[in-house]
């Protein structure tokens, strides 16, 4: 007689989009602890295509999706102006969420979903995934065990090649993808949040070359917390490759991380961790397998866990909603030229 343990069955998931960042889920469902069961599009022929590429049901319909037997969860990664209302369609058939960030292009909707979840009892977390990449989590880890002392101030840079138009062209239409800032410094915005906490005073600046007004090429961002701390956010789609830099000072030391490779997803970036403090400098080990191509199933673990065991995701709705609030009030202080509350 076999007695070997058995683990849980993977978690069935279905997918919401069949698109480039669907197809990065969909490949971190497995180690994660999820099966990819079914998936909606946003075209009868997507379907097809899905059906006969993925081997697995699919429909232009979200509804037949979310009745169809074997769906535990969703994932949803559509464009921008969909996830609210087919989160809120998903946790209202009694299926837990994994939503992709932004949760809603306006704070309203965001505060709606976030609030359905919480009546449903059901998970909803917000695809914020940096959180989960190794280079930043160590980063975190020397923050909460006191290493580096009480934060100080917080660098973060990111210097990359233009966006792609997406799918259809949706990333270039401002009614499907909102404001800019959502699109990919709303992860910085979030990285800066977790940590430093809240925020209370918040200036943006933003200048592009002309023509690209509307891309925000270079954003600036400074940001000052509630225990007094100083971040300073920098962007700039004007370049190539992807570069990220960051910086974080305490009372007791410093770290400085950075991540180098030629697209977001490149499987085999340049990663360095520093710390500084008063045994002197040193390299810290982290493993260069980090980033979007090797990290994104941790947040699909961290998911599957909080279904099964009630455990917190990497990010919560509270998280999403705060991060939307956040990018939201970078808009605001663009528009009228200089520093804002961004609580109010």
């Amino acid at each position: 007689m076999n007695t070997a343990a058995v683990g849980p069955a993977p978690l069935g998931v279905a997918l919401v989009g069949a698109g480039r960042w669907a197809r990065m889920h969909r490949a971190a469902l497995p180690r994660g602890g999820g099966r990819l069961v079914a998936v909606a599009t946003g075209t009868r022929a997507s379907s097809e295509r899905v059906r006969a590429e993925w081997g697995v049901r699919a429909t232009p319909r979200i509804a037949e999706l979310l009745a169809w037997p074997g769906v535990e969860a969703v994932i949803v990664a559509s464009p921008n102006h969909c996830h609210a209302d087919q989160s809120l369609a998903a946790l209202e058939a009694g299926k837990h969420v994994l939503v992709e960030k932004p949760m809603a292009i306006e704070v309203a909707s965001a505060r709606r979903l976030a609030d359905a979840a919480a009546v449903s009892g059901l998970v909803l977390a917000v695809g914020l995934e940096m959180r989960g990449f190794q280079l930043f989590e160590a980063v975190k880890v020397l923050l909460d065990r006191g290493t580096l002392g009480r934060p100080l101030h917080l660098a973060l840079d990111l210097f990359r090649r233009p966006y792609r138009a997406g799918s259809g062209g949706w990333k270039q239409d401002p009614a499907r993808l909102g404001p800019i800032v959502l699109e990919e410094a709303i992860h910085y915005l979030d990285l800066a949040r977790w940590y430093l906490g809240e925020f209370v005073s918040l200036e943006a600046w933003s200048i592009s070359r002309p023509g690209r007004e509307h891309l925000r090429e270079q954003l600036d961002v400074r940001l000052i917390s509630e225990r007094g701390a100083v971040a300073l956010l920098t962007r700039s789609i004007a370049g190539g490759g992807h570069a990220v830099d960051l910086r974080l000072v305490g009372e007791l030391g410093a770290a400085r991380a950075s991540w180098r490779g030629r697209t977001d997803v490149d499987p085999q970036p340049q990663v360095r961790l520093e710390l500084h403090d008063a045994e002197g400098s040193r390299q810290l080990p982290v493993s260069a397998a980090t980033g979007h191509a090797h990290d994104l199933w941790r947040q699909t673990a961290a998911f599957v866990r909080a279904v099964r065991q009630g455990s917190a995701p990497l990010a919560t709705a509270e998280d999403g909603l705060a991060s939307v609030a956040l990018s939201l009030a970078v808009e605001r202080s663009l528009a009228v030229g200089g520093p804002i509350d961004p609580r109010t």
